[in-house]
């Protein structure tokens, strides 16, 4: 039977009449246990319920029926034992969560198991009654769980995917969202949280008092403005500058047109630009030590910890935003919610006008350190901390002080007072926000309190005997008074450029001519006194009677003045100045020094007079006296006006007479060119109908046709000095100032042929004419030269090719004659043959009209043409005996090439018998022609149109043409014709060997290419892009005719020109296309000459080749050849050496070819 106690008894419960082995033990809890654990009925009852509603029932029947064993009785001891200690754990749980236990009697409770996707560790499951309550929200997020190790199991796993542009989403078993502090909780399930691509979410506030934050979100890997659509505009804000947008996160300048990678509260940074448009504070009373009020949390990212957008404040921190962070873990995150915020002040920077606070802010909801709390951590939402600062606009206040600045001037003197001096104090914008007043001690009252800044003072009314003082700029600095002391300054005078002496023609301070301005001397002579009224009056009327203002010059130092006080000598620079300066000093008494040390003078009567004239220059006669009066409110007066004092330089004349040299003769209309050798001024002054010459205004007036130079009566005037002011022309003066000059005679018709002459002259006395007596002339002997240039087409399959002939003169003058000869190597070896020829285009032809001469094998080779197949020869003969020492290495090459030469001399023996069988037979048929060449030759004469030649008076031709035959005569040079020889109908087997081209008279700068543009002295003139086979392409042609050289022509030449080469068009014969490795020369030259001694020559050669060398190794044969062509200018020994090297290269191409016509005929 059971007896039951009640409630107040602590409803313990008793068996009554149990057997004594296995008695129950009480339930009860013992007396001394905590007040705690009994505060609650029903709390115990639930616990009685709970512990001893089935278990009791189960024991009592085990004890009836097995209490005969003992041992089993032991068994129910250690079972109520174990009751008991389950009993004592479960009112532990009640101690801890005492408004969790809520279990219905009768019933299993509900739980809640929490799963993470991708995490790997275990998380706790909720229990009903423990952790949550039926029918109730959880009210803890699993996010912000913090286990017994104080770690956040889900943090790093949360963070590395929000970094990825992930968010955890929660979801019950049934795949319904579910939200831990909304969600009621109805049946046992299981929370499932998954990583759900999110967007980021970005607030920005504008914290310009008159826009709202914007809150956008960003798709991942997007940009602010993608997401926004446009750019922000710059915000704006009453006395404040913008300066950047800032990322709360990191304190970095957000960029709108960047990936987004986080959520993240940006805001707009400003600074104070305009002071006195912000409220101004007193930091020592105007900055609250705690403020609180409202502000606006909204996202939230990140676990470890918590970050919160925060805006919004109102009160004392109104403008602040940022990123805060958690300051309670394990709590939920809020966000999007107001919150209260209670601020305490943690400092206050009046230098960066910030003032700090820490922040915490707490949210609808929050949850308490103290708990309640469940297995996830503490129930309700985290506390954020935020440290806000605050911009102020901190003031101060001023004080002046007044004092002497010179009191070496103003001590003593009763004209110098510190009292009454009235301030004005201003701000940037120039409004007048105070004015200070000094006393008797040159002290000022304290001014109203005043915005952060830079003031302007600016002293209004100065006291007696001084100047205003400069403004001046005093900073107010924020919480602090700042005196300032400001130096009243007593006047005088700051002179800087004391006087400025300029030429008087010009009224410039350049001189003329070689004259200076420098190296004046002038005295300066200071009394302590002023001019009195009478002695002004005086010095007025003087200058009335005269007609003329009164000015410094005119004034006079009484001569009652006793000798004055100080006095100086000074000496002008280059340009004519003194500055009242120690550089400009030559002696005299100290200076006077004002309060910053430079050198013034007081107030008083200064006199100036030049005691010592520039060199170039006449003296100057007149004295100077200026008055130094007090006037104004400047610390310097402004009395000085800089002295200019005008110098008349010294000018002269020249006169010559002009004759030739060893004779008498006058030569009239010479112009000599007078240059300034220190202006560079020049004109032109031509001698009269006797050879005479002046500058002299007497001879002819300067102001006649004034530098016009053409005659001698034109007058000649110079007036421009360094800096090109002209100074006007003057009939009363010289015409040439101070200088040293170069007279050059200039060429003209009367001085033909004579060395044009060259002196130099000095003016250095005024008024005077330099007579020079008689210049002559020597004669004059020009230098002319000139240059030859060939290009050619690469060697085709079908032995059609094409080379061009450049010519030009490089003299300085002109030339008498020019010819261009091409001696057509390969065509006498019967290598190849000249077809067709296009005359060149060339500009500087006299008469504008050309011959063309030739050669053929049967026509007797004449000394020039011999002298060059000799030096051809000779150049290369040497050069196969260079190929040949190369090979000596390989024995049986070498043994070859011997028997090989062998073999090619007795081929020569037979080919000289047959060549003089054939030369025998032809000798009679051109014995009838010599005597139509020879008239030919006489009346075709290219020099016969010249212009007279005194050296050369009867036009005689130097070129030797005879035994050359006249192909066409008086060809046009500016434009091109086309000649065929097929056209000379030429004998059976007879072909052209050599051309000519023959001009008369020739200008400077003659020639069939330009002179510009460099392509005369390039080396690379020979590359492949250089040669006539980029313009067509020859093995497209069958032959050279009309139409086939037309379309060569037409490729070369696209559009008209002025400049063209000589084209030749040559085909190889048959047995030259059978042979391998062919080489075939040309060689050209030039003859140029003028008086019939003077002369000059220059060569070229061109080589057609089947092996293709490289252009830029030196195994191209022409490269060979160019390093042993001679050149225009080269001395003696280089035309032999040169001579020899082309000779030794001939030789050694005809070897090589007669070896090859050997092995062929074998």
């Amino acid at each position: 039977m059971f007896t039951k106690k009640t409630a107040d008894s602590n409803s313990v419960y008793s068996a009554e009449g149990s057997c004594s082995t296995c008695s129950t033990a009480s339930s009860r809890p013992a007396k001394d246990s905590p007040p705690e654990v009994l505060r609650s009925g029903k709390r115990t009852e639930a616990l009685r319920v709970t512990c001893l509603g089935k278990r009791p029932k189960v024991l009592r029947a085990a004890c009836l029926d097995k209490h005969p064993n003992v041992g089993l009785a032991f068994v129910f001891r250690y079972a109520a034992i174990g009751l008991a200690l389950l009993l004592a754990c479960l009112c532990a749980l009640s101690l801890m969560y005492p408004q969790s236990t809520y279990a219905v009697q009768g019933s299993d409770p509900l739980t809640v198991t929490v799963e993470v996707e991708g995490f790997q560790g275990s998380l706790p499951t909720l229990i009903e009654g423990s952790d949550f309550t039926k029918g109730q929200a959880i009210q803890a997020d699993p996010r912000y769980m913090v286990d017994s190790q104080g770690n956040q199991p889900l943090a790093s796993l949360i963070e590395e995917k929000e970094s990825q542009g992930f968010q955890l989403a929660w979801k019950t078993d049934a795949g319904d969202n579910f939200d831990w502090f909304t969600t009621p909780i109805t049946q046992s399930t299981t929370v499932k949280g998954s990583f759900v691509e999110a967007d980021y979410i970005v607030r920005v506030s504008f914290n310009d008092e008159k826009t709202e934050d914007i809150e956008v979100a960003v798709p991942k890997g997007s940009s602010f403005e993608e997401a926004y659509g446009k750019t922000l505009s710059t915000p704006s804000k009453q006395g404040y500058t913008f300066i950047r947008w800032v990322n709360s996160s990191d304190n970095s300048t957000f960029d709108f047109s960047a990936p987004v990678e986080a959520s993240t509260t940006i805001y707009a940074l400003y600074s104070i630009s305009e002071p006195d448009q912000v409220v101004t504070v007193d930091a020592d009373f105007d900055v609250p030590e705690t403020a609180s009020g409202k502000c606006y949390i909204g996202a939230t990212w990140s676990v470890h910890p918590a970050q919160f957008s925060i805006s919004g404040f109102t009160g004392e921190l109104e403008g602040c935003s940022g990123t805060g962070s958690c300051s309670l873990p394990s709590a939920a995150a809020p966000s999007y919610t107001w919150a209260d915020y209670s601020a305490t002040l943690v400092s206050v920077d009046v230098n960066a006008d910030i003032v700090t606070y820490d922040v915490t802010i707490t949210p609808p909801g929050a949850a308490s350190p103290n708990g309640p709390r469940n297995s996830l951590g503490l129930i309700g939402y985290q506390t954020v901390y935020f440290q806000a600062k605050v911009q102020k606009n901190f003031g101060g206040y001023l004080e002046l002080k007044k004092v002497s600045k010179n009191p070496s001037l103003s001590e003593g003197n009763n004209t110098y007072s510190l009292e009454g001096a009235i301030f004005g104090v201003y701000d940037k914008n120039g409004n007048r926000v105070a004015q200070l007043q000094t006393d008797e001690n040159g002290e000022s009252q304290r001014s109203p309190l005043l915005p952060v800044g830079t003031y302007t003072i600016k002293e209004e009314q100065a006291p007696a005997g001084f100047a205003n003082t400069a403004d001046k700029s005093i900073p107010i600095h924020a919480g602090s008074v700042t005196q300032s002391t400001i130096s009243n300054i007593p006047q005088s005078c700051l002179i800087d450029l004391a006087l400025q002496k300029v030429d008087a023609e010009t009224k410039a301070s350049s001189p003329l001519g070689s004259a200076t301005l420098g190296g004046a001397q002038f005295q300066v002579s200071y009394y302590d006194r002023y001019l009195t009224v009478p002695q002004l009056v005086q010095n007025t009327l003087t200058a009335f009677m005269d007609g003329e203002e009164a000015q410094s010059n005119q004034l006079s130092i009484p001569q009652s003045w006793d000798n004055p006080v100080r006095s100086w000598i000074f000496e002008t620079d280059e340009e004519g100045k003194i500055h009242f300066s120690k550089n400009y000093f030559v002696e005299g008494d100290d200076f006077y020094y004002d309060h910053e040390g430079s050198i013034v003078l007081p107030l008083g009567t200064v006199e100036i007079k030049e005691i010592k004239a520039p060199e170039g220059y006449l003296p100057v006669e007149n004295t100077f006296v200026v008055s130094l009066n007090e006037s104004g409110t400047e610390p310097h007066i402004e009395n000085w006006e800089v002295i200019e004092i005008s110098e008349q330089v010294k000018r002269g004349d020249l006169a010559f007479s002009k004759t030739r040299q060893g004779s008498m003769e006058r030569l009239a209309s010479v112009p000599f060119r007078i240059t300034s050798k220190t202006t560079g001024e020049s004109h032109v002054l031509v001698t009269d109908e006797n050879g005479m010459a002046s500058t002299e205004s007497s001879w002819t007036p300067h102001s006649q046709n004034t530098n016009k130079g053409t005659s001698a009566d034109d007058g000649i005037w110079f007036g421009q000095d360094a800096l090109g002011t002209q100074a006007p022309v003057d009939d009363n003066l010289s015409a040439l100032p101070y200088d040293t000059y170069t007279v050059e005679e200039l060429p003209c018709s009367a001085n033909e042929g004579m060395v044009p002459v060259a002196f130099e002259i000095t003016i250095s006395r005024d008024k005077t004419t330099l007579d020079l007596g008689t210049v002559d002339n020597k004669p004059y002997t020009p230098e002319i030269k000139g240059e030859i240039d060939k290009r050619q087409t690469l060697f085709k399959a079908n032995g059609l090719f094409t080379y061009t002939i450049d010519y030009r003169s490089t003299s300085s003058t002109w030339a008498d004659e020019f010819t261009t000869t091409d001696f057509l190597t390969c065509s006498k070896e019967d290598q190849a043959h000249l077809e067709a020829l296009t005359t060149p285009i060339s500009s500087g032809d006299y008469d504008g009209k050309m011959n063309v001469w030739y050669q053929t094998n049967m026509t007797n080779t004449p000394a020039q043409e011999e002298i060059q197949d000799a030096e051809n020869n000779e150049q290369r003969e040497s050069e196969t005996t260079e190929q040949v020492q190369e090979s000596e290495s390989a024995q049986e090459s070498g043994t070859a090439i011997v028997q090989e030469s062998e073999s090619a001399q007795e081929s020569e023996t037979a080919i000289a018998q047959e060549s003089g069988t054939a030369n025998a037979q032809e000798s009679e048929s051109t014995q009838g022609n010599e005597t139509a060449i020879a008239q030919e030759n006489e009346t075709a004469n290219a020099c016969s149109t010249n212009p007279y030649n005194p050296d050369n008076p009867n036009n005689e031709r130097m070129y030797n043409f005879e035994n050359w035959r006249l192909w066409s005569q008086d060809l046009p040079t500016q434009e091109s014709t086309t000649l065929f020889v097929e056209d000379l109908q030429l004998k059976e087997g007879e072909y052209i060997t050599a051309l000519a081209f023959e001009h008369g008279r020739v200008e400077e700068g003659f020639g069939t290419l330009s002179q510009e543009g460099g392509q005369w002295d390039r080396r690379e003139r020979y590359e492949n892009n250089d040669t006539l086979e980029n313009a067509f392409d020859s093995t497209e042609l069958s032959s050279w005719n009309n139409e086939t050289c037309s379309q060569v022509l037409d490729a070369l030449y696209q559009e008209k020109t002025v400049y063209a080469p000589a084209v030749l068009f040559m085909k190889a014969t048959d047995e030259m296309l059978q042979s391998e490795d062919i080489e075939l020369w040309n060689d050209a030259r030039i003859d140029i000459y003028r008086n019939l001694e003077l002369h000059d020559e220059d060569k070229d050669s061109v080589v057609q080749t089947t092996v293709q060398y490289p252009t830029d190794t030196t195994d191209n044969p022409i490269e060979k050849l160019l390093t042993t062509l001679p050149k225009t200018e080269d001395l003696g020994f280089g035309i032999v050496v040169s001579l020899i090297a082309i000779g030794t290269l001939a030789g050694a191409i005809v070897v090589s070819i007669k070896i090859r016509n050997g092995k062929s005929q074998r």
